[in-house]
């Protein structure tokens, strides 16, 4: 498991050291943040939560496609499904958020509710960047993808 700063009141995970002047979901400040341990599970984390992460963990493909972010008119498009597995998606328990990250910069996110499929995409000019996925479980936590 990886510790990470996690706003106390929406429960953003910030990937960086220092606590950011706000929250860029929910806009609380820097005191809202508190360092968890244990905020994040990894492919790592396959040991100790058995299938678990068959069914938590993000997996991302990256493709390019035209759009107008650059000269050349490209961008590449991250598109991540949570788990080889269908993840459960019912009031009691499912993926609640995707959030998707540059460098450890969060550059956006999608809210999810029960009655959507646990998967999403973004178009970004990310050439060089590493890309880091977190998916949030109501019952399991947050589980984090990367891709160089």
């Amino acid at each position: 498991m990886q510790k990470a700063l996690v706003c106390s009141v929406c429960g953003y995970v910030h990937l960086k050291e220092n606590a950011p002047e706000k929250c860029p979901v929910c806009g609380a400040g820097s005191k809202a943040f508190n360092m968890k341990e244990d905020a994040l599970k990894t492919k790592d984390d396959i040991v100790t939560t058995g299938e678990s992460h068959k069914k938590h963990l993000p997996v991302i493909t990256k493709e390019v496609s035209k759009c107008c972010s650059d000269a050349n008119g490209q961008c590449e498009k991250i598109k991540v499904k949570v788990g080889e597995l269908v993840h459960p998606m019912i009031p009691e328990h499912y993926i609640t958020n995707i959030m998707f990250y540059a460098d450890k910069e969060y550059v956006g996110g999608i809210a999810l509710t029960p009655e959507l499929k646990p998967a999403g995409m973004i178009a970004l000019d990310v050439k060089g960047r590493k890309i880091s996925i977190i998916a949030q479980c109501n019952i399991h936590g947050n589980w984090i993808s990367e891709l160089e």
